[in-house]
Parts: structure tokens; sequence; C-alpha cells
């Protein structure tokens, strides 16, 4: 049999100069295209004139818009690869801080992914890697001391944290409304423009002559992304502590 034989030709990688569409790397584009233009722009159209080809050819690979999104989901999940926990008494706090910044940044990578997940109807950690990750931080906090059912919960606590933290606290840092007000051009020998200005703190709305510890707040320098989300583990952590057993 010749090696160029259909049971043996592989498909080309490039084609005139542009590498060939798979499943895996049309999803990839798409999780891309969300973590710089975010969901609601995410359409098989935007997406076709990003790769350089028609929107038709992206059906040879998805079936519409939530099969795309199933398998950008999927890659996503798949990509999560988290430090190892350590449920000992010395080392659990530093090994779920590790945890939850690593998951921060996974998730920080690809905003808006898990809200767009949530308004399709699409399944949540159905890659087996996802699962895993799952099994394993529900094993550690049953490790600590937890019962099972108790461990189960603090998981999905763990990760509602830390995901709302990225959706809605992250997302206003990382890629600001376009309300917000923007500083001053910068002068001609700026290297770079100025990115918008984050939110005030606490935000205007709040702020008023009839709620004092509010108009006290507008003084006050406003805490950066990191130093919210260091109190914000703290706290998780902390409230897991009182739920464990023996722990004076």
């Amino acid at each position: 049999m010749s090696s160029d034989s259909p049971a043996t030709r592989r498909r080309p990688t490039h084609r005139k100069g542009r590498a060939t569409l798979t499943r895996e790397s049309v999803g990839r584009a798409a999780l891309d295209f969300l973590g710089r233009h975010g969901p609601a722009a995410l359409t098989m159209r935007s997406l076709a004139t990003e790769l350089g080809v028609s929107p038709r050819a992206l059906y040879n690979y998805v079936e519409d818009r939530r099969d795309l999104i199933t398998v950008a989901a999927e890659i996503f999940e798949a990509d999560w690869r988290p430090p190892p926990l350590d449920p000992s008494a010395d080392g659990w706090r530093d090994s779920l801080d590790a945890f939850c910044r690593d998951l921060r940044a996974h998730y920080r990578a690809h905003p808006g992914m898990t809200t767009l997940a949530l308004r399709e109807n699409i399944t949540a950690a159905r890659h087996p890697t996802m699962l895993t990750n799952v099994e394993g931080l529900i094993g550690f906090y049953a490790e600590m001391g937890m019962s099972l059912p108790d461990a189960y919960l603090a998981c999905m606590e763990t990760l509602r944290v830390v995901i709302a933290f990225v959706e809605f606290e992250d997302v206003l840092h990382d890629h600001p409304p376009a309300h917000l007000p923007t500083p001053p051009s910068p002068p001609p020998s700026s290297p770079s423009p100025q990115p918008p200005s984050p939110p005030p703190f606490p935000p205007p709305w709040l702020t008023t002559a009839d709620h004092p510890h509010l108009a006290r707040l507008a003084s006050i320098t406003q805490p950066t992304p990191d130093e919210v989300f260091a109190f914000t583990l703290a706290t998780l952590t902390e409230g897991l502590a009182a739920r464990l057993p023996d722990t004076a």
C-alpha cells in the first residue's frame, strides 16, 4: 500500500499559508475572541471574520453558536491545571490560597466564559479534567476533617467566591465599561494611552453627605483588586476554618 493512501494520509496543517481549521482550533479561537471582545460580540460571523474564513466554513467543525461555545467551554475546563492541595493542619491555608489564586488567574484570562455558558444553558464541569479538579477539592476538604456533605458545600463555595470575584470585580479593572470616565489625553511623548480610570471607591452613587461612613470612605485610597482579593480569601479561609473540628 502506498504511504500516501487514504488510510495513512494526514490532513495538511496549513493551506495557502494559513493554518487549517479543526474543531479544537475553532474552539480555542472562540476562547481567545471572548477574552478580547467579550461574550456579546461572539457570533459565527464575527469569529469567521477574525479567522479570515467564511461563516459557512465554521459549520464544518461546529453545528452552531451554542456548539461553538460548548467546545470553547470544554477547552477552558480542560486547560485548568491547579496546583496540588495540602490538607495538613500546617499547610491547608497556604495551599488553598495558591489554589484560589490559580483559579482566579485561569478565569481572569477568559472573562465572560462562565456567564456565557450559564446564559446558553451549557452544563458546567462537563470535561473530565474539570471533574477531576472538583473531586480533588472535595477530597481536600474531606481530608481536613469535614463531613462529605460539608466538603461538597465548601468546594462549591470556594468556586463561587473566586469566580464571582473575577466576573464582578476583576472585569471592571481588566475591561472597564465604556461609561467610566477616562483621564485626559496623554502628551504626544507618552509611550501609550492611559487606560480608563478604575471605578471610584466607593461608587459615586453610595457617596452622599447624608451617610457619614460612606462620605468618609470617599477620601480613602482605593484598594487594588489584589488587595480586595486577599481580603476575600482571608474571609473565606476563616469561615471554612470555623467549620473544621478541633481548630483551636
